[in-house]
């Protein structure tokens, strides 16, 4: 035995190889594209149209991810309610944060419960607070309370949307 009592392991170039390192492949796309795909979810793209789509979903629908979105949004209405930061780096809109504590601290809620709940919710949740141009952190991006109110209502894939139609159109 070349290896001592260890056997020498046989490699082949297989299908199987070819899919672990497409696996790879799609797991570093889905990382560096992530804002993108959140807002192509969010926008209500079928997530069985790609494996990076369905890979975030996954991602997204996670209690880890969910968990990290939703103390996320508590964080920034405790910042957005204690003085000012001594951090220079990108900060929530503290006005419009503290305006919309409410539906916030209701969105965090409902990310935090353990039910189904849709892609498209999930992805406008994470990127309220992952998109540092959107919504929580730039006053010319729009009204952070309808973008609140229009995650909230995605999230539940059984609710009519008739009110998140509305808050697109504004």
């Amino acid at each position: 035995m070349p290896n001592g009592v260890y056997p020498v392991p046989k490699h082949s170039q297989s299908a199987e190889s070819g899919r672990a390192n497409a696996g790879l492949a799609v797991r570093v796309r889905t990382r560096f594209r992530r804002g993108r795909l959140d807002r192509q979810l969010a926008q209500g793209v079928d997530p069985a149209s790609s494996p990076e789509l369905e890979l975030r979903t996954t991602q997204l629908r996670s209690p880890a991810e969910r968990a990290r979105v939703a103390n996320a949004l508590v964080e920034a209405v405790g910042d957005a309610r204690r003085g000012e930061p001594m951090t220079l780096g990108s900060r929530p809109q503290r006005a419009a944060v503290r305006d919309a504590a409410d539906d916030i601290l209701a969105l965090a809620l409902h990310l935090r419960e353990d039910r189904s709940v849709s892609p498209e919710g999930l992805a406008r949740a994470a990127s309220l607070v992952d998109d540092r141009k959107g919504l929580m952190y730039r006053v010319e991006a729009g009204d952070l309370q309808a973008g609140i109110r229009s995650a909230l209502s995605a999230l539940d894939p059984t609710r009519e949307r008739s009110g998140d139609r509305q808050a697109q159109a504004a």
